[in-house]
């Protein structure tokens, strides 16, 4: 019995670990789009890793609460998410190239207890997950960001 147990524990850590989370392009580029930026240089901090064209969407859920300066505290159910191209310099212009990264923040306070109610999802261009803890890989630099619940981005006015 013991060993079925075990197996069982197991089996559900793999499944716990395999978790993903992904929307559609189509579907977020329809959601309401926060702001696009670009970094381009490397003084920038953010540069390595997340150097080039940024979209920022967040599904209505969460539209409010984003547009509001200070502290804020998203309703369970926001999914906000972020597209990285390479920037591509073009007759003057940076524009987008190749999709580099494409993450997901999701608010279910009961879910994610351990990371203040956020998950974190992110896949490489080629569609491989590259969060392998959402504590140490994501949340602990969001948490320069707690009174905006964690998020960095601002609404573009």
């Amino acid at each position: 019995m013991k060993k079925f147990v075990a197996i069982g524990v197991m089996a559900g850590l793999s499944l716990a670990l395999a978790e993903a989370f992904k929307v559609a392009p189509e579907k977020y580029r329809s959601w309401n789009h926060v702001k696009s930026m670009v970094i381009f240089d490397q003084k920038h901090p953010l540069f390595n890793p997340f150097s080039g064209v940024h979209h920022v969407y967040v599904n209505d859920k969460g539209l409010e609460t984003i547009k509001k300066d200070g502290k804020r505290n998203f309703p369970d159910g926001t999914v906000i998410a972020i597209v990285f191209y390479e920037h591509v310099p073009d007759n003057g212009a940076y524009v987008e190239g190749a999709k580099r990264i494409e993450a997901f923040m999701v608010k279910d306070s009961k879910k994610y207890k351990s990371t203040d109610g956020w998950g974190y999802y992110g896949y490489d261009g080629k569609g491989n997950n590259l969060v392998k803890d959402m504590a140490k890989d994501c949340h602990a630099c969001h948490a320069q960001v707690k009174d905006r619940d964690f998020v960095f981005s601002v609404w573009t006015k």
